[in-house]
């Protein structure tokens, strides 16, 4: 079963929306198994799949490192790699966080259908896949 990428979204996405957008990323490239967090569980991650877990930042700026850190503690402790989805750019700050704490960084647009990594480790995956 060949999964293909998401289409894109020339209206745009909401914030669940954009949730939903970074999981059938995921599920594209290759964590098949990425849902979207419900109930309690959302209060920690936005999605989460047998070998990652994830948080979309839909906000308008650029990502904090306060987000990053949060996505390395819960990882740490779950054993799952941390992976962020951004609307915008990323503080030279939070990309240096991320690539001291091997969190993934990626940048989506919606309306153009693009995802790019935004760290070393996102341009890894987004290349190589979530395998």
């Amino acid at each position: 079963m060949d999964i293909e990428p998401p289409p894109p979204i020339p209206s745009g996405v909401s914030c669940d929306g954009a949730v939903e957008l970074c999981r059938d990323w995921m599920r594209y490239l290759g964590a098949t198994d990425a849902v979207v967090a419900s109930g309690h569980v959302r209060e920690t991650c936005d999605l989460y799949s047998s070998r990652f877990v994830a948080w979309v930042d839909h906000h308008r700026g650029n990502l904090e490192p306060d987000l990053v850190e949060h996505a390395a503690l819960v990882s740490s402790a779950d054993g799952r790699r941390a992976l962020v989805f951004v609307r915008g750019g990323v503080f030279p700050a939070a990309k240096r966080r991320a690539d001291a704490l091997g969190v993934a960084l990626f940048c989506y647009v919606a309306i153009d259908g693009s995802l790019e990594g935004a760290n070393p480790l996102g341009f890894k995956l987004r290349a190589d896949g979530l395998n």
